[in-house]
């Protein structure tokens, strides 16, 4: 490995590598490489307007020469600073939309969220005309499914972690329900909506069905489980797992759930599947006395459901309700769950829907 210095010349004026306060203090993780290009008290730097110092940033991170960079942000054209930002490509507006992102510079990682979206038209067609962009939105924007991410909708959405991740697999089951191909009307016609309100009901509304009366029979799981079909062996499986399995006999007997056992494996394991609009979804697995299950259990029958063509993740009706509070000032706020691990995503304990 080389020394970084013997590709990255400093330049000769003022004193390589001090930083003055003001460039701690709006530079941040970045304020050392900057002291190194434009050596204190950083008059260049400071100088420049707030895109071309965010441009600085982002190039910093990039193995090319200091004097490259600081020639190209201090003289370069507004469009060949943007085609070096953008790898080679044309982006119109870049240079517009980096001085919206405030007067401290950002994270690495939320620059290269902010380029990424940026190279999708529709999203850059949003943040062009946005006033004031700051990284929690870009979060919230990278959630959203891409046919999502239009202004037509975006304008619409709550600042909510909890509405988006919510109305973005409101647009996934709604898919799931309808059909892949029907991806792209799905979200024109949420585009059609004139408020957060008709935006959120319009995806509940996709969360229905179009026709009534059709049964879809429960899946077939491998040979290491095997389905509880009647009532008596509803029973012995509740009295060795310990829990209230025979609360739900009604439920089983009129197809609304299907009940499995894990019979093979490092332990056993009794798992619950409710039939809604999107199709079948793993609704609970539990061990004994509903104990929590080790995690390559809980992937070995998650694997399974899948395969089989069963869901895992929210209730469809539970979601439609959800999605009407999160706009609803009669009925909200909506409680959405917590989604931050793995487990959490799956959704299991939604038993009664």
């Amino acid at each position: 490995m080389g020394n970084p210095m013997t590709r990255r010349h400093a330049r000769s004026y003022g004193r390589t590598g001090a930083m003055t306060p003001l460039l701690r203090f709006l530079a941040g993780a970045h304020a050392e490489a900057i002291a190194i290009a434009w050596p204190a008290p950083h008059a260049g730097f400071l100088a420049l307007p707030s895109a071309r110092r965010h441009a600085a940033a982002i190039l910093l991170a990039r193995d090319l020469e200091l004097d490259q960079i600081a020639h190209l942000v201090e003289y370069g054209r507004d469009g060949d600073v943007a085609k070096h930002l953008m790898h080679g490509q044309a982006a119109s507006g870049l240079m517009k939309a980096l001085a919206r992102l405030g007067e401290t510079l950002w994270e690495a990682a939320d620059y290269d969220l902010f380029l990424s979206l940026f190279s999708d038209e529709n999203t850059a067609q949003v943040l062009r005309h946005t006033d004031e962009i700051r990284p929690p939105q870009l979060h919230l924007i990278r959630k959203l499914p891409a046919p999502l991410r239009v202004p037509k909708i975006l304008r619409h959405i709550p600042d909510s972690q909890g509405a988006v991740e919510d109305l973005g697999e409101a647009f996934r089951l709604a898919v799931r329900i309808r059909g892949k191909e029907q991806a792209g009307s799905i979200a024109r016609r949420w585009e059609r909506s004139v408020s957060a309100e008709r935006l959120f009901d319009m995806a509940a509304e996709d969360l229905q069905p179009n026709e009534f009366g059709k049964l879809l029979s429960p899946p077939v799981l491998p040979a290491a489980f095997f389905r509880v079909t009647d009532r008596k062996m509803l029973e012995q499986v509740a009295l060795e797992f310990r829990n209230c399995l025979r609360d739900f006999t009604s439920d089983i007997a009129a197809g609304h759930m299907a009940v499995y056992v894990l019979r093979d494996g490092v332990e056993r394991a009794v798992l619950a599947l409710r039939r809604d609009t999107a199709g079948w979804r793993l609704a609970e697995a539990r061990g004994k006395d509903n104990a929590d299950l080790r995690e390559d259990t809980l992937r070995f029958i998650v694997d399974a459901v899948e395969r089989a063509g069963a869901r895992t993740g929210e209730s469809s009706w539970i979601l439609a309700r959800r999605l009407h509070e999160h706009v609803c000032r009669r009925c909200g706020p909506a409680h959405a769950p917590e989604r931050e691990t793995w487990r959490d995503q799956l959704m299991l304990g939604s038993l009664w829907d």
